[in-house]
């Protein structure tokens, strides 16, 4: 998943480089070889700025599109990781260490993923719900958080809500 994220953001990158490529400087002195007339320049400008209006819009549904249903499936499973997590603890030893670490390992690169996704030029408000969500999950995972079990998942399903409405 981490490759794919990477590979995506990678790719999104170079999609964004290559889009804004082709697009004319209008203060480029005469003398200097200019062969276009300053109308097509502007013109240039305007087709660049409209492709990268539509690269912030590929970037937002790939966004949306990859953190949606991560969001909605770890909401959905949270009973069963506290589930997982009681029943390591009640049988002790390193079968709790282990839970956890996977426990929290999950919540990292949830965590991590809608962070990353955030830094992307998505829209605005995708941005926030991102960053939002981000924080919700980070803190849940905080060692130090003291959030009840029972308002972890409301709190999950507020920041996931959220995000499909800001993706809708």
């Amino acid at each position: 998943m981490r490759r794919t994220l990477i590979t995506a953001t990678a790719a999104t990158a170079l999609a964004f480089t290559l889009a804004g490529c082709g697009g004319g400087d209008s203060d480029v002195d005469p003398t200097a070889g200019q062969t276009s007339p300053p109308a097509a320049t502007a013109s240039a400008d305007a087709e660049s700025a409209g492709s990268a209006e539509d690269g912030a819009a590929a970037a937002t549904k790939e966004a949306c599109d990859m953190a949606v249903p991560v969001s909605e499936e770890n909401t959905a499973n949270i009973e069963d990781d506290f589930g997982k997590l009681i029943a390591a603890a009640v049988e002790g030893g390193s079968a709790a260490e282990t839970a956890e670490s996977e426990f929290r390992s999950k919540l990292a690169g949830w965590s991590g993923m809608l962070q990353s996704l955030a830094v992307d030029p998505v829209d605005a408000d995708v941005q926030q719900a991102l960053t939002e969500a981000a924080d919700v999950v980070a803190q849940i995972n905080d060692p130090d958080d003291n959030t009840p079990m029972g308002q972890v998942a409301d709190l999950l399903a507020e920041a996931t809500g959220k995000l499909k409405t800001a993706c809708a």
